[in-house]
Order: structure tokens, then C-alpha cells, then sequence
């Protein structure tokens, strides 16, 4: 294990031997226990390794700990559910269009957890695209880039730590529930140029039960490009019955002054509802990002030489919808007053509809033809403007 990390389902504890701290970890906490400093050389081995698990052990039942796969106050509930994994640790190798599938499940379940690695060093191979088929439909209804599936978009791996996924330590997970009643086939595709030989280890987790049969609610993923974007990017256009939790999004411009001033707007049912008034209090920021953060439900994890990426959740609050639902995000930039702009941006939606529905997903050479995001001139000072 590298170093100490926290986050919401999992975490490493740390003893610091100069000042005799020891932290135990569930989400953040404070030091829970500290050895004086004259008597630090004096402590047995032995006992710092008890202190540590009783720290450990404190931390667990006083600190919150947001995802559970049940709410903390239903966690004790017994079902009729039998719990099961699909997953291997193995050499893939996968020519260029050809797929691996990773786990062909039996319903009525749900997937509770699911991860990838490979011996890459965090550059998953960018041909690599997961798709997901549920109930034994014909197209996917998850069809996305899998490392953009986990926020790694361009396949550069990037650590956060959020509610439904997070990346640590080049190791890739999502926590989002996916209910089927028939079936769940997860497969591994490659549309790249070259083909893929990699050392993987990846897990399926989930659990049947026959509560399942009668649940809608199926994921879905959507990846989306528009480079550049004329002023505006789409994330998702659906129709159905659903709701909206979250995305992804990257952003490439060539702008040096303040990009962010897009709104987000959300068509439900036709209506326009315009959510936020700019690109950063979408993503958990207000007069700016200030700098990069990842907390569970919205995180800014990269600013740099033109690269902006972002990420928000939706688990308190979906987007519901009856009939159909389009997400957009407008491109603007402060440029004495809110202009559009014509930047590079990327994403990944997440939508849960009523039944299966295939997406689509633009061809790999779209996916990693170089950015035409513009050039802009110097820019003006920002002033009164969120």
C-alpha cells in the first residue's frame, strides 16, 4: 500500500512516527489516538499495532460513511438475496475488433460493485469501450471508453474520490446500483487500431434475488464529443421514462482567461430549465473553481495547460423525467460580457431509463482526432460575473 487515503467505502491507515499520530479512516477524520511525545520510543511494537486496530475500530463506528449499499438506517435489513461474484485475474489479449466478455449474469439481481485494473500504470488502453446488455437486448445501453467510464477521460487517470465511483491507485471502481430481471452481459470491446494484451484483474459484484423481476430502472451511459463546440455541447438526448444522476466532463480550451461561463439546461419533457448560472456552481464551485477538490458529490480535478476536468452527481437530487429529457451545457467565456466560445468538451451521462435502449458512440478516430478547440485573442478582466 503506497501512503494513507480516504474515501467514502474504503481507506488506509497511517502511523506517523514523528509526531505519534495514528489516523484511522472511514471518510475524514481527526487523529483518534496520540501517543505523548516522551514516552513514543518507550511503546512496544506490539501495542502500536493494537492501538492501531483499536483506531481503526473507533474511526469505522464514529465517522459517516455516505455510500452504503443500503441507507445506514436500513442496513440491517435481511433479504431473500444471495450475493455472488464474476471477476478474474488473467493475461487478456483482445485484437483490434474483437471483445472479451467479462460477466454474462443470470436475474432477476442488481450489480453492486464493479472494478478494472490491468498492469497499464493508469494509461488504460484508449480502444478499449465497455458495453453493457441488459435483459438480453440486442445494442448496449452502457457503450463508453472504459476508462471515460470511470473518469478517466483520454485514458489520463486522474485519483478522486466521490459517492458512486473513484479511482485510487490505478485501481477503477463504480458503486452505481444496476438492477436487471432477466439478464446482465458485460463485455470489453476493442474498436482501436491495435490490438490489447494486458495483465487484468477486474470483479462483477452483485446479487440475485427475485425482488428484482419487477424493478424498471435500468443504467445507462452515454459518451459525447463535440469538437469544437459552436457554443454549446448536448451530454445526453433520451425519451422514456428515467431519471438523470450525474456526468463527467472535460473541458479543452485555449482561452486564458475565465472559460466557465456556460449554464447547464435541462429539457424535461420539452420544458427548458436553466439549473445553474455557470459552469462552475454546476460543478461545486462559485465565482470560479478556486482550485481542484473531489468531494461525494461533485469534484474539479484538473486545471492545467487548458485541461479541465469535472465531475457532478445527481443522488439527492435526480432529473426525473416522464417523457424525455436533453442535457446540455453551454461554452462561454468572459470576454467583456458572456460570449460563446468554441471549445473541445468531453463527456460521460448517466441516466437511469424504464427499459433497455442501445446508445450510440461516435467511432474511435472521432474520439482521438486532435482538439480544434479556437484561439482567442488576450482576454479581458472578469468583473462582477458568476
Amino acid at each position: 500500500m503506497r501512503m494513507s487515503y480516504s474515501s467514502p467505502c474504503c481507506g488506509s491507515v497511517g502511523w506517523d512516527k514523528q509526531t505519534g499520530v495514528l489516523v484511522g479512516l472511514r471518510s475524514r477524520i481527526r487523529p483518534v489516538c496520540e501517543v505523548p511525545p516522551a514516552r513514543r520510543d518507550l511503546v512496544p511494537p506490539y501495542l502500536l499495532v493494537q492501538a492501531a486496530i483499536a483506531a481503526v475500530t473507533l474511526a469505522v463506528w464514529l465517522s459517516p460513511a455516505p455510500a452504503r449499499a443500503e441507507p445506514l438506517d436500513r442496513l440491517f435489513h435481511i433479504t431473500a438475496g444471495r450475493s455472488d461474484t464474476a471477476g478474474q485475474y488473467r493475461t487478456f489479449e483482445i485484437p483490434a475488433g474483437k471483445q472479451e466478455t467479462l460477466a454474462d449474469l443470470q436475474g432477476p439481481g442488481k450489480v453492486t460493485y464493479f472494478y478494472f485494473t490491468d498492469d497499464s500504470g493508469g494509461k488504460l488502453y484508449d480502444g478499449l469501450v465497455l458495453e453493457v446488455f441488459w435483459d438480453g437486448a440486442a445494442g448496449p445501453s452502457i457503450r463508453v471508453p472504459l476508462a471515460d467510464f470511470f473518469g478517466a477521460i483520454g485514458s489520463r487517470t486522474i485519483d478522486y474520490q466521490s459517492q458512486p465511483m473513484q479511482i485510487n491507485h490505478l485501481c477503477y471502481m463504480c458503486y452505481l446500483p444496476m438492477p436487471f430481471s432477466k439478464s446482465a452481459r458485460f463485455v470489453l470491446a476493442n474498436d482501436g487500431l491495435q490490438g490489447y494484451r494486458r495483465s487484468v484483474a477486474y470483479a462483477v459484484d452483485w446479487e440475485q434475488d427475485a425482488a428484482y423481476a419487477a424493478e424498471l430502472g435500468r443504467l445507462h451511459a452515454c459518451w459525447r464529443r463535440s469538437n469544437p463546440t459552436q457554443g454549446m455541447h448536448t451530454m445526453l438526448e433520451t425519451r422514456g421514462r428515467g431519471h438523470y444522476v450525474g456526468n463527467f466532463l472535460q473541458v479543452y480550451t485555449r482561452y486564458q482567461g475565465w472559460w466557465g461561463e456556460g449554464d447547464t439546461i435541462f429539457h424535461v419533457d420539452g420544458k427548458p430549465i436553466t439549473h445553474t448560472p455557470g459552469t462552475e456552481d454546476e460543478y461545486g464551485s462559485c465565482w470560479g473553481f478556486g482550485g481542484t477538490f473531489a468531494s461525494a458529490c461533485c469534484g474539479y480535478l484538473e486545471n492545467h495547460a487548458g485541461q479541465n476536468r469535472m465531475y457532478r452527481w445527481y443522488l439527492a437530487n435526480p432529473v426525473r423525467f416522464q417523457q424525455s429529457l436533453k442535457v446540455e451545457i453551454q461554452n462561454q467565456r468572459w470576454e467583456k460580457g458572456q460570449v460563446p466560445s468554441s471549445d473541445d468538451y468531453i463527456s460521460v451521462a448517466f441516466w437511469y431509463l424504464d427499459k433497455p435502449a442501445a446508445v450510440p458512440l461516435q467511432p474511435y478516430a472521432e474520439r482521438t482526432a486532435a482538439s480544434k478547440a479556437r484561439e482567442y485573442g488576450k482576454p479581458a478582466l472578469r468583473t462582477g460575473a458568476n
